[in-house]
């Protein structure tokens, strides 16, 4: 049967990009249908990548232009909460410059990873990756065109591209089709998926201004990366784009009734900013948008899935709904590329919404937990005019609140938790030996080689452990004399891809205390023992979905 690409992938924002880009690099044939054109800017919405977003950039290589792009090299990354962004502060979240990384004393120096997360406007991404994607010859790129619908069979899925503006309509035939469309996804509304959860949570005014003087605006005080303010009059927070003169200034209404015409665009602009009418500043770009925790109750329909905002619309704090939507990416892409390359049963599909779709509600609830209470922290009943004032008992009321205020948000601000201690339970495609997963919160997390958790980060012969994994499964021995060829030999025959890796046990904690594992390619550990399973094909069976049945131990 013909068929004119692998995978349609709808949508190139970073989500569509990054399994675009993955899908290619594992040999499939992609078509990446983008309603805007192919000089539009990007959104400057989201502002934050995450450490484990980064780690896939540094597989794609580009984590290094990633993380040159952006801030200036001895611009902070600090979160700031004042009374405005001219001040008085209530506390300050330190966090590096990329001239300050190498230095300890931050919140994130004792992370797992070779990878830390970078503070960068979208802007500025999605050029890079958009570069990237276009570097792969698999990948045909069609910009101003939208998919409109599709109709799916047994072998594939017709998919229907209209040229935007009302243009020629087109079909083309793909294995699968994934929806990377956004929040009013065209391709959720046509496979039937409803969005459910929570549908407003709070509004916001959004300007992106250019302005040198900004910056003036710290005086001699260290600048912040983001600065969150609250005062009598207005609530909001500002987020340097370059650090020089592009400034994204968020406003909140008080109340999720008010319309946003109750908020007036300049006069709430300059409240945030401290600043009177004689201030000057250009508007670049405005929006104004609703704060949700939504997610769809499908990610999948036969041969058609979602990821992204069309999967999941959650409150935009600290980057979180594209972060996830990028790790929806490239995992939906190893399991199409598992099928199409051959050495996985379709069945091991099943495992993308057993996967993703509990940590999507999980990790959106975390995203909506913080952002109510850090706005019931910073607002109460009522914000003081005296938490602006000069004098000692606006001093008082602050460090008060400011106590406060840095207890909950360096969680939100160095969410390890976040990034590294979620785990999948209930995967078809994961051999789980019947011990519980770690809890976890936002901030904190206990390392764990738990199948399910994600690998905790160590060095071989002084090479970051991510570096080693092969592009599928990797067998990590920590003991050499273990004779593992009989697995080895199975995976062979079976075409299942497992690479070999031997290392010395990593002391970290309690985690390893198996001599051997299975890791992905995502990280996440899939097996561990001390020896073989006495039917290593039942195992192999197991990780390319060919079974749902758990490998059994091998008699001592």
């Amino acid at each position: 049967m013909q068929f004119d690409a692998d995978v349609v992938v709808a949508g190139a924002g970073p989500v569509g990009t990054c399994l675009a880009i993955d899908a290619a690099m594992r040999g499939l044939q992609v078509i990446v249908v983008e309603p805007r054109g192919a000089d539009d800017p990007p959104d400057a919405k989201c502002n934050t990548i995450a450490a484990r977003t980064m780690e896939t950039f540094r597989r794609f290589g580009v984590a290094d232009a990633v993380r040159a792009a952006g801030l200036p090299d001895d611009y902070p990354t600090d979160t700031l909460y004042a009374a405005t962004l001219a001040g008085p502060e209530y506390t300050r979240i330190r966090m590096p410059s990329r001239a300050e990384r190498t230095q300890r004393g931050f919140a994130d120096d004792d992370w797992l990873t070779p990878e830390f997360m970078v503070r960068e406007s979208q802007l500025y991404l999605e050029p890079i990756l958009r570069k990237r994607m276009l570097a792969e010859p698999r990948i045909r790129f069609m910009t101003r065109a939208e998919v409109i619908g599709f109709e799916q069979d047994a072998d594939g899925v017709d998919v229907r591209i209209r040229i935007v503006g009302g243009g020629a309509e087109s079909s083309v035939r793909a294995r699968y089709l994934a929806g990377c469309d956004g929040g009013a996804s065209p391709t959720r509304k046509a496979m039937g998926a409803k969005l459910g959860g929570d549908a407003v949570l709070g509004k916001m005014r959004s300007t992106l201004i250019r302005s040198r003087a900004v910056r003036d605006l710290f005086g001699n005080r260290r600048p912040a990366w983001m600065t969150w303010v609250a005062n009598s009059r207005i609530m909001g927070n500002v987020v340097a784009i370059d650090g020089e003169e592009l400034w994204l200034v968020h406003r909140a209404l008080r109340s999720v009734d008010d319309e946003f015409d109750s908020l007036d665009p300049d006069s709430s602009l300059r409240e945030v900013l401290g600043v009177d009418h004689t201030f000057e500043y250009e508007v670049v770009s405005h929006q104004d948008w609703i704060g949700r925790r939504l997610v769809a109750d499908r990610l999948r329909n036969g041969r058609v899935f979602l990821a992204g905002d069309a999967a999941h619309l959650w409150v935009p704090m600290a980057g979180y709904g594209m972060n996830a939507g990028i790790a929806d990416g490239v995992s939906l892409s190893w399991l199409l590329s598992s099928v199409v390359n051959g050495w996985a049963d379709p069945a091991i599909l099943d495992a993308y919404e057993a996967e993703r779709h509990p940590i999507t509600d999980q990790v959106s609830r975390f995203a909506m937990e913080s952002a109510v209470r850090n706005t019931a922290a910073m607002t109460g009943r009522a914000i003081p005019a005296a938490l602006s004032w000069r004098g000692p008992v606006g001093a008082l009321l602050r460090r008060k609140v400011g106590r406060r205020l840095h207890a909950l948000n360096v969680p939100q601000m160095s969410p390890e938790g976040l990034n590294y201690g979620y785990y999948y339970d209930g995967s078809p495609i994961i051999a789980y030996d019947g011990e519980a997963a770690p809890t976890y919160d936002m901030g904190s997390l206990t390392p764990s080689t738990v199948p399910g958790c994600r690998l905790p980060h160590f060095r071989v012969d002084g090479t970051s452990i991510l570096d080693r994994l092969g592009p599928d499964y990797t067998l990590l021995r920590f003991d050499p004399s273990v004779d593992v060829e009989p697995l080895l030999a199975a995976a062979r025959g079976a075409g299942l891809p497992l690479e070999l890796v031997d290392a010395e046990r990593p002391v970290i904690g309690a985690a390893f205390r198996h001599q051997l594992l299975i890791v992905r390619v995502d990280q996440t550990v899939v097996w561990r023992d001390d020896r073989l399973p006495a039917n290593v094909d039942a195992l192999v069976a197991k990780l390319t979905g060919r079974t749902g049945t758990p490998p059994q131990r091998q008699a001592a």
